[in-house]
């Protein structure tokens, strides 16, 4: 018996094969195709352009909006000062993406200046504690414990007066001389 097959060319896809490849560019092509009236909004389109960046760096890191401006943006030595305080102060004012920038730089260099302070007491204090513990003079050790003391708030080298009594300048000039002869031994 001789068996004939519907497919002449044993390389031809199949007809699932066919199908699933059509599904396939059908997909392809709606992905594709873009309505015209619609706008895809990206994080590109967040973006500031490079002069604008340089701008929020500069501010953040304490320049004034105007030496900012020139800098960022290759201001003319003749342009008027006043023309240029107001690009600057529009530009950080009314543009929000740059304000925003501005608020995110000075966050992020007030985040980065508390954890080098902590991170350095941190050192300080365990320095302080090795010498305490390791030093080889007593009076090393006790100058350690002294600071770690200070660290901690424990010592107070704040001088308290309980009884505040308003006097004249006569009165005090006579108090400091009078003094000064205690000591003087006059």
């Amino acid at each position: 018996m001789i068996l004939l097959s519907h497919r002449t060319n044993p390389k031809s896809p199949t007809k699932r094969q066919r199908i699933l490849a059509a599904h396939r560019d059908r997909d392809m092509v709606k992905d594709t195709e873009k309505p015209k009236h619609l706008k895809l909004v990206t994080p590109a389109a967040d973006r500031l352009t490079s002069k604008q960046e340089h701008f929020c760096q500069m501010v953040a890191k304490g320049e004034t909006l105007t030496e900012a401006y020139r800098k960022a943006y290759d201001v003319s030595p003749k342009t008027k000062p006043s023309t240029v305080w107001s690009n600057a102060s529009k530009l950080a004012t009314e543009n929000t993406k740059v304000a925003h920038r501005i608020k995110s730089i000075t966050e992020e260099i007030s985040a980065r200046k508390r954890t080098d302070e902590e991170r350095l007491k941190i050192w300080v204090i365990d320095r302080l504690k090795t010498e305490a513990m390791q030093a080889e003079s007593d009076s090393a050790r006790v100058a350690s414990l002294t600071q770690l003391g200070r660290s901690i708030g424990m010592f107070s080298d704040r001088v308290e007066t309980e009884n505040v009594v308003e006097r004249s300048a006569g009165e005090i000039e006579a108090d400091i001389q009078r003094r000064l002869a205690a000591i003087l031994g006059e």
